[in-house]
């Protein structure tokens, strides 16, 4: 085997140091390339030797991932199958979505402390609906984790779904404050800079992430599981509104879009409070059900 064709078979298969010297004079590559297009934004013969070098390293650092996906999926789950915990998180959905709903509501509580601050200090009406909304969230998601692990029988988890349902029709009257109030004081979110971009984006990722789950948990018959999944719908369907009044904000501020913001908000309540009624009459017909079995 001459030279060129061991460097071919390299190329091939990349492993070890050949992998970590790509990797490097990778990162070098882009470093570089940044640099130059920040430094010298007009065109010079340096672009157009480091463009298309940066394109074929690009292409082969897209290679090496998609090479190596199957070898590091193997070794991740054979690492999460190693521990009791991650062995559950990785094989268990039902567990998995409760552990990762818990980073959730931490996250909603910190936001609550804030929105709740803001709230106190400026005695805004605005502040307080939206404190309203994510204490409901919190209130309903601790609901369900302190439920499963006091009991996890089908009863209890129909109690906790109904409970849930009842909720989402309070919830559903928060978030019309809201709503009332951007339709009528002209309130609004507002991202600064490029940030709404990324709001954009994030929103977009968890309402097809909530919608996609919703019918995975379906399929898992615990009621948990869904009672969560639906959680992360209404926060997600909320979250739209934000985002639309926001974009209305940075991009269109000289129009009235009170209107729109109202017809998107009344849509998503409509749906929420749906969902609480289908959530009781869920419940409901569980609880019916497991008093005839007994």
């Amino acid at each position: 085997m001459n030279f060129f064709e061991k460097i071919w078979e390299r190329l091939k298969e990349p492993k070890g140091a050949w992998l970590l010297l790509f990797y490097i004079a990778f990162a070098c590559m882009i470093a570089g390339t940044l640099t130059l297009v920040i430094l010298i934004p007009e065109q010079t013969v340096w672009h157009f030797i480091l463009y298309p070098f940066a394109a074929l390293m690009l292409a082969y650092f897209v290679y090496t991932i998609v090479y190596l996906a199957p070898k590091m999926r193997e070794n991740i789950i054979a690492f999460l199958k190693r521990h009791k915990f991650t062995s559950s998180l990785y094989e268990n959905y039902g567990y998995r979505t409760l552990m990762f709903s818990v980073l959730s509501l931490i996250v909603n509580m910190g936001f609550v402390i804030f929105m709740g601050v803001m709230a106190f200090m400026t005695g805004s009406a605005w502040y307080i609906s939206i404190t309203l909304y994510y204490l409901m969230l919190i209130l309903m998601k601790g609901n369900v984790f302190y439920s499963k692990r006091k009991q996890d029988a089908d009863y209890k988890k129909a109690k906790t779904y109904r409970f849930c349902g009842i909720l989402f029709i309070f919830l559903t009257i928060a978030m019309s404050g809201m709503i009332v109030l951007i339709y009528t004081s002209n309130m609004y979110f507002e991202f600064a800079g490029i940030m709404i971009y990324a709001v954009a984006a994030f929103t977009f990722y968890k309402l097809i992430w909530a919608i996609y789950n919703i019918f995975k948990a379906k399929k898992q018959d615990d009621l948990y599981v869904q009672c969560v999944r639906n959680i992360n719908l209404a926060s997600a369907l909320v979250s739209i509104i934000v985002l639309q009044v926001a974009m209305f904000q940075a991009f269109a501020p000289e129009y009235n879009t009170s209107f729109a913001n109202g017809l998107t908000g009344g849509a998503v309540s409509i749906i929420i409070l749906a969902l609480g009624i289908l959530m009781i009459v869920k419940g409901n017909k569980v609880l019916k059900q497991e008093k005839k079995n007994e």
